[in-house]
């Protein structure tokens, strides 16, 4: 969930930061620009295997590695990487991905190629009642031993059946009328009547009665008879035998199933129905139903081969759900609930494997020796094995020479994920270990393989930050070094860049607008509230501020450097533009009235809190930043006007006023600085109100907070 934001502040700095971190208040955001994740990322994540990913993540990458036609297409991928996303804190949303991934399967499945959306078992037993009523409809319409008089009115009395499914008593009305007009004679007719009549009791939750009469169509003339109702024989057990298993419906990852006669029955029937049609109508479906079987009988060892042949049989269509669904299937079914038992399917081993190694504590450690004895489980999937192992040495151990030693020679022309992840990990090691020549020559040749552009990004963040840890961050900016992603750029511009980097981004010709713009915004506030008061004089351009919100007016989430021209607010402090402002600071920089109005501006303009905070020193944007001076902080100034006696008494008393409305309303400091106690502002307020009481502040303020 996006929280709203009210201020310029929140805006600008939602390009490099949690919006938790900036705006909200509250926990940390875990979405850290950085190739090093700490703990589960959320819906933030890496477009790379990663402990910190979401496991349905990272199983989706290992089955598209299995089954490549799972993976969407660069394009469908690529919105908001080639764009400064003003929202987005994270380098890769596993939202977006797997949005793209469905997107990618119904182009696949073509209009007319929907699957069934209750191959898993999941909802009523009602899911199925507009497919059954147009099977039932097609199979009617195909059999030619009916005459049309039949055909309509078996159609009608389908068409009629409409249970409540909400668990009421079942209703024991009759079909509706039509089916008494069918002759004893027919045959045929009869044997869909009874269909009709066992297909009424499945759905009104007469499970007994649907079982009597489906089982009578064993030996039925029509073939689609036949076969359907061998199916819902089997659909009809297990909804008999999951009645009482769940104390919401379905709300619990623990089942407990009291019938297990019945159970073990439904799995008989369904085993036998895909026996007798391994390419049936229903294929697709009763094998999701099994699956289901084996969950509420609480068989994981079964579960977890049956959730192996699936990904192995890749997008086959006896799995019935697209890669996205089948990984929420296993995830919910098995990973979840079932977290303490051991795969002896790689794929989903590799998954559980990289769960154990986060770093926050939620799941269990993972020992060298119990992955070593894991190793004939990865037999022929030497390359993901050696994968875990590298992996890990470095988020386990911290042994950043074991990682690279697991990781063997490189592969500078990755395809597979496995592959590209085990690349990514090198260079992680590389910048651990503090080779930043090596990681910055390793991500270079990386990233001009690389066409799928979330992998391009994730390999430019880590040449990006090699960049930053060996001092070089100006070879992002420069012509033949230039890396390619404006996000990654934007928060070096936020974070790290001087003024030489920042003024060459302003008169950057390869840079968008957008960029350019956010460059003169940063230099200019930058400059004004660091002390570089003649350096913003001549960099400031109406001309070049006027232009850069012409170019990008429609970013509405933009910094607006056209701020600057704005005149003064109509407040009783008076106070000139603000480059008169800067002007009286450049003439003094001790001057209590310019401190007074650069404050005023910050404090308008909403960036009260703009260098509240930095990324972490493992984070882009964490090295030293390369600005000279120091962040601009109004409770310090306003403290230091309070205690300076040359202060005139006008602007203590304004500074006064100030100080204590920077805790309103909930006592919080929102001015920057050292905190002060609610004692100090209490003293405040009673000199405001003793030694100023005839002035508009003192009598303007009611509380001290």
């Amino acid at each position: 969930m996006r929280p709203l934001l009210s201020t310029a502040f929140c805006l600008v700095f939602l390009i490099v930061a949690g919006a938790a971190r900036a705006c909200g208040g509250g926990d940390p955001s875990p979405e850290r620009w950085a190739l090093d994740q700490k703990g589960y990322a959320g819906l933030g994540a890496m477009p790379f295997l990663n402990p910190a990913n979401d496991s349905r993540l990272n199983l989706l990458f290992l089955m598209i590695d299995v089954d490549p036609k799972l993976r969407p297409k660069d394009e469908a991928v690529s919105k908001g990487v080639e764009k400064i996303d003003f929202y987005s804190s994270v380098l890769f949303s596993r939202p977006d991905f797997t949005d793209a991934c469905r997107t990618a399967a119904a182009a696949r499945r073509g209009k007319d190629g929907a699957q069934s959306a209750f191959a898993d078992g999941e909802g009523t037993r009602c899911v199925s009642m507009e497919s059954g009523r147009i099977a039932f409809a097609a199979a009617v319409e195909a059999e030619p031993a009916l005459s049309p008089e039949e055909r309509r009115a078996l159609t009608a009395a389908r068409a009629e059946i409409a249970p409540s499914c909400r668990g009421e008593k079942p209703d024991a009305a009759a079909l509706p009328a039509a089916l008494a007009q069918i002759a004893p004679s027919a045959a045929t007719a009869q044997e869909f009547a009874s269909y009709l009549a066992g297909a009424d009791a499945f759905y009104e939750g007469d499970f007994d009665s649907a079982l009597a009469r489906f089982g009578k169509l064993d030996s039925a003339r029509n073939a689609w008879l036949r076969e359907a109702a061998r199916y819902m024989t089997a659909r009809a057990l297990i909804n008999k035998a999951q009645i009482g298993a769940f104390a919401d419906f379905d709300g619990t990852a623990a089942p407990n199933v009291t019938d297990r006669a019945t159970l073990t029955a439904a799995q008989t029937a369904f085993q036998t129905y895909l026996k007798s049609y391994p390419a049936g109508r229903y294929a697709a479906s009763a094998q999701g139903l099994l699956r289901r079987v084996y969950w509420l009988a609480a068989d994981e060892e079964r579960l977890a081969a049956e959730y192996g042949r699936q990904i192995a049989q890749e997008s086959g269509a006896r799995t019935g759900l697209d890669g996205v669904d089948l990984v929420q299937e296993i995830d919910a079914k098995y990973l979840t609930a079932a977290k303490d038992h051991e795969s002896r399917d790689p794929i989903l081993l590799a998954t559980q494997d990289l769960m154990k190694l986060r770093a926050d504590g939620a799941e269990k450690s993972l020992s060298a020796a119990a992955l070593d004895a894991e190793a004939s489980v990865f037999a022929g999937r030497e390359e993901l094995f050696g994968f875990l192992k590298a992996a890990r040495a470095y988020y386990a151990d911290r042994d950043f020479s074991a990682t690279l030693q697991a990781l063997g020679a490189p592969n500078t022309t990755p395809r597979s994920y496995v592959a590209f992840s085990r690349e990514i990990l090198r260079g992680q090691a590389l910048m651990a270990s503090g080779q930043f020549p090596a990681a910055i020559e390793h991500w270079t040749k990386l990233r001009g393989t690389l066409a799928n552009p979330l992998w391009r990004e994730a390999v430019e963040l880590g040449l990006a930050m090699s960049y930053e840890r060996a001092g070089m961050a100006n070879k992002v900016f420069l012509p033949e070094t230039r890396l390619a992603s404006p996000r990654i750029r934007a928060i070096l511009l936020r974070h790290t860049a001087g003024p030489i980097l920042l003024r060459m981004a302003v008169a950057d010709p390869q840079a968008s607008a957008e960029e350019r713009k956010l460059a003169r915004f940063l230099l200019l506030y930058k400059e004004a509230t660091r002390g570089q008061y003649a350096n913003f004089l001549r960099d400031f351009s109406p001309e070049g501020l006027a232009e850069d919100d012409a170019a990008a007016p429609d970013v509405s989430d933009l910094p607006k450097s056209a701020i600057f021209l704005s005149s003064p607010a109509n407040e009783s402090y008076k106070c000139p533009a603000p480059k008169a402002v800067v002007a009286e600071l450049a003439t003094d920089p001790r001057s209590s009235h310019g401190l007074l109005c650069l404050g005023d501006f910050v404090r308008r303009s909403g960036f009260a809190r703009f260098d509240a905070w930095r990324p972490a020193a493992d984070e882009l944007g964490g090295a030293k930043a390369i600005f000279p001076g120091e962040p601009f902080s109004r409770g310090d100034v306003y403290q230091r006007l309070i205690a300076d006696p040359a202060t005139k008494d006008a602007d203590r008393a304004y500074a006064l006023y100030r100080a204590i409305n920077c805790y309103a309303p909930a006592g919080s400091n929102d001015c920057g600085g050292k905190d002060v106690d609610k004692a100090q502002r209490k003293a405040w307020f009673q000199t405001l109100k003793s030694r100023y009481g005839a002035t508009q502040w003192a009598r303007g303020l009611q509380y001290y907070w």
